[in-house]
């Protein structure tokens, strides 16, 4: 017997739950790094920024908050889906279900 079945859990439930789980760290390592690297220092898929002084161009200074704050928000709610997916438990079934549309109850 799989461990997920002694859970309760299916592994589709699991696996779901740890890309989630994967994507809220990342989230929140690119967060994080927005709200230590100025924004010259940053590679160029996370928007590197340059200002002209003279005919160079420099690495900025400036940091990206609003970027860091969207970034941690988004690791956030991607760490609360993945605990919702992990930890989700259904309520058990009594062995007896109404038929909504006939009102038959049927016993298993």
């Amino acid at each position: 017997m799989t461990r997920s079945a002694v859970t309760g859990m299916g592994t589709g439930r699991v696996v779901f739950g740890v890309i989630l789980g994967v994507i809220a760290i990342a989230f929140i390592v690119v967060g994080i790094i927005y709200c230590v690297e100025p924004s010259g220092s940053l590679p160029a898929w996370l928007g590197r920024e340059t200002v002209q002084v003279g005919k160079q161009q420099l690495p900025s200074a400036t940091y990206r908050p609003l970027r860091a704050v969207g970034s941690l928000i988004t690791g956030v709610v991607f760490a609360i889906g993945t605990w919702f997916s992990l930890a989700y438990k259904a309520k058990a079934t009594t062995g007896t279900a109404t038929s909504s549309v006939t009102g038959v109850t049927e016993v298993s």
